[in-house]
């Protein structure tokens, strides 16, 4: 299986809302601020082809061939500071401990680079086993 990470696309749409509901189910901590049930496909294909078009958003999907969607990781513009983001990544359950979390973030560098902006990051990220959220500050230069 090879997997590649890219930004996510409109086509993501409902495979993006099945594995943020799948990583939900996985884990007590890991939440979305609106009620994944009450979104369709259509409009989550809205806020992706939106949120990729921003000058301080970004999402990125790890996927395979088929498009199957196996961890995820967004940069959002925290209000009032348009340069700074906080960057959520979560990653499903049977592949942590790989070091695929490491590699979305990484992959994410080039991408708020290229867009100038966010230049200072705030890293919210589920740590495998027990998904106990971490925070930390990244400064990219």
């Amino acid at each position: 299986m090879e997997l590649v990470v890219r930004p996510a696309e409109a086509d993501d749409a409902t495979g993006l809302l099945q594995l943020l509901m799948q990583l939900q189910n996985e884990s007590s901590t890991f939440m979305v601020a609106n009620d994944l049930s009450a979104v369709d496909g259509v409009t989550e294909a809205d806020n992706i082809e939106y949120l990729q078009t921003t000058t301080n958003n970004i999402i990125l999907v790890m996927a395979d061939e088929q498009a199957n969607l196996y961890g995820v990781i967004s940069a959002a513009a925290i209000p009032g500071q348009p340069r700074v983001a906080e960057i959520g990544v979560a990653v499903l359950e049977k592949y942590q401990g790989h070091g695929f979390a490491q590699i979305l973030l990484e992959e994410s560098l080039p991408s708020c680079s290229a867009k100038k902006s966010p230049k200072l990051f705030k890293i919210t990220a589920m740590t495998a086993p027990t998904a106990v959220p971490t925070s930390d500050t990244y400064k990219n230069d």
